[in-house]
C-alpha cells in the first residue's frame, strides 16, 4: 500500500512500525462495519483528521478491523477490572503505536506509560494530545535484550502490580525475540501484575498476504502460538488466567467450528491471552 505524503515533521515508518495504521483506522472508522464494537476512540478520530492516509483500503480488510475492535473491547474490560482492584497502579502499553488506552482507563489515580520506537514516538508527540499529566511516553525497542531496564525508574522498580498490554506486536518478532520479551516480563514484573497479549496460530507464520492491510506495509508474521498456555510456558512466573478467541465475535457457529478444528490447529486462529505474574 503506497503511503501518501505525511504532514511536515512526521517520519516515514518502516514496514513493521507502519502497521500501527491498521488499529488506528479500525478504531476510528471501524464502527461503520461493526457498530456493536465501536470503542468511541476520540484520539484515533482526531489523528486521522491530521494525517493524509488513505483509509478505505485498510477498512476493506474486514477481518483485521474486527480483530482490532474485538481485542480493544476485551483489553478495556480487563484493564477496567484491574484498576478497580489496583486503583493507584501503573499501566504500560508495550509497542503502543498511536493507541491511547488511558483515555478509557484513567481513573484519576493511576498512571500510564506508552512505549515504542523513536519514530513512532515522534508521531505520537505530533498527532496525539495527552489528556492527562499522568500519562507519558518512552522509547523502548522490545526486540533488544534488557529493554526492561530502560523503562522509567519509577515504573521498573514499582513495588506493586502493574498492567502490561502488548497487542499487535509479538507476531512481528522472531520466536527468540518473543521469548526474550516474555522472559523480561516474567523476571522483572512484580507479583500480581497482569499481561494481556494477542497471538495468532503458527499456521499464519509467513502468511501476511492473507491480511491485505498488513501485506501492504511489507511486514510479515514471524511468530505464532497454538494457545494461551503455550504463551504462559515461556516463563515459570507466567500463569494463564484466561484465553479468548476472536471466533466469539463471529458467533456460536464459528466457536463450534474452531473447536472442531482444534485437533489440527491446537487452539484459536487468533486469540488473546490474559496472564498474571505469580511465584512458581
Amino acid at each position: 500500500m503506497k503511503q501518501n505524503r505525511q504532514p511536515r515533521g512526521i517520519p516515514t515508518l518502516d514496514a513493521v512500525p507502519s502497521t500501527l495504521l491498521v488499529p488506528l483506522v479500525a478504531r476510528a472508522r471501524g464502527a461503520s462495519l461493526f457498530p456493536w464494537l465501536d470503542p468511541h476512540d476520540a484520539q484515533a478520530q482526531q489523528v486521522l483528521q491530521h494525517t493524509h492516509e488513505a483509509v478505505d483500503p485498510l477498512l476493506q480488510d474486514r477481518a483485521s478491523v474486527l480483530n482490532v475492535l474485538w481485542r480493544t473491547h476485551l483489553i478495556k474490560q480487563i484493564g477496567d477490572a484491574f484498576f478497580k482492584q489496583h486503583p493507584d497502579a501503573v499501566g504500560v502499553n508495550l509497542g503502543a503505536g498511536l493507541s491511547d488506552y488511558f483515555q478509557w482507563l484513567d481513573n484519576g489515580h493511576n498512571h500510564w506509560l506508552d512505549v515504542d520506537l523513536k519514530p513512532v514516538l515522534v508521531m505520537r508527540h505530533a498527532l496525539l494530545n495527552p489528556h492527562s499529566d499522568m500519562a507519558q511516553n518512552g522509547h523502548i525497542d522490545l526486540s533488544q535484550p534488557g529493554w526492561w531496564q530502560r523503562l522509567p525508574e519509577g515504573v521498573r522498580n514499582a513495588n506493586a502490580p502493574m498492567l502490561l498490554v502488548c497487542e499487535g506486536v509479538l507476531m512481528y518478532l522472531t520466536p527468540t525475540q518473543v521469548r526474550g520479551v516474555l522472559q523480561e516480563i516474567g523476571e522483572n514484573a512484580h507479583e500480581g501484575s497482569q499481561l494481556v497479549c494477542d497471538f495468532m496460530t503458527p499456521l499464519g507464520i509467513g502468511q501476511a498476504r492473507l491480511a491485505p492491510s498488513v501485506w501492504g506495509t511489507g511486514a510479515e508474521f514471524l511468530w505464532g502460538a497454538h494457545n494461551g498456555l503455550e504463551v504462559a510456558r515461556q516463563h515459570p512466573r507466567l500463569e494463564l488466567l484466561a484465553q479468548h478467541t476472536v471466533a466469539e465475535a463471529y458467533g456460536p457457529a464459528c466457536c463450534w467450528a474452531e473447536l472442531c478444528m482444534s485437533p489440527w490447529t491446537g487452539g484459536p486462529l487468533y486469540g488473546l491471552a490474559h496472564l498474571q505474574i505469580t511465584e512458581p
